[in-house]
């Protein structure tokens, strides 16, 4: 039979776990979409929402099977010119949204085997540095949209 200073010693780690798995208890990812790419276009832009449950966490990477390649990158004005940077990681702040949009935060395709039609949907594997990784399927929307195929305002963004 275990003693009081057993049991005292021993509850604190069983708790362990748990405490670690409430600060990373994952990463949710909807609103994926993308613009139709011009004819023949090798390169391609998704936008998506990422929400951090529970604890911090970082985008880290993505994968999907209609691109040679998934980079991380971020658009923003550089006194009235256009620049676009790529990123080793996205910050995801406990508990907030992050909005990945046109002009902003977006996650760069490259060397598409075949170009993206409106309508066409196909899967991305976001990688994060502390939650599983997670599958969304992309929806591809008209040239030039500024929103997700069906109109759908994503979180953040502001529609006037």
């Amino acid at each position: 039979m275990p003693t009081r200073r057993a049991v005292f010693l021993t509850v604190p780690l069983l708790a362990l776990p748990a405490a670690a798995l409430a600060q990373t208890a994952g990463v949710t990812a909807d609103h994926a979409w993308a613009r139709a790419t011009a004819g023949m276009g090798r390169t391609a832009a998704v936008y998506v929402t990422l929400h951090a449950e529970g604890g911090a966490d970082r985008l880290i990477g993505a994968t999907t099977p209609r691109a040679g390649m998934a980079m991380l990158h971020e658009s923003f004005d550089d006194h009235g010119i256009s620049r676009m940077r790529m990123l080793d990681a996205v910050d995801l702040p406990p508990g907030q949204t992050v909005t990945f949009r046109p002009g902003g935060l977006h996650i760069m395709l490259t060397h598409l085997g075949q170009p993206l039609v409106k309508g066409d949907s196909f899967p991305l594997t976001l990688r994060f540095a502390h939650a599983k990784p997670v599958t969304v399927t992309v929806k591809v929307a008209a040239p030039g949209a500024e929103t997700p195929p069906g109109g759908d305002a994503m979180p953040g963004m502001n529609m006037q």
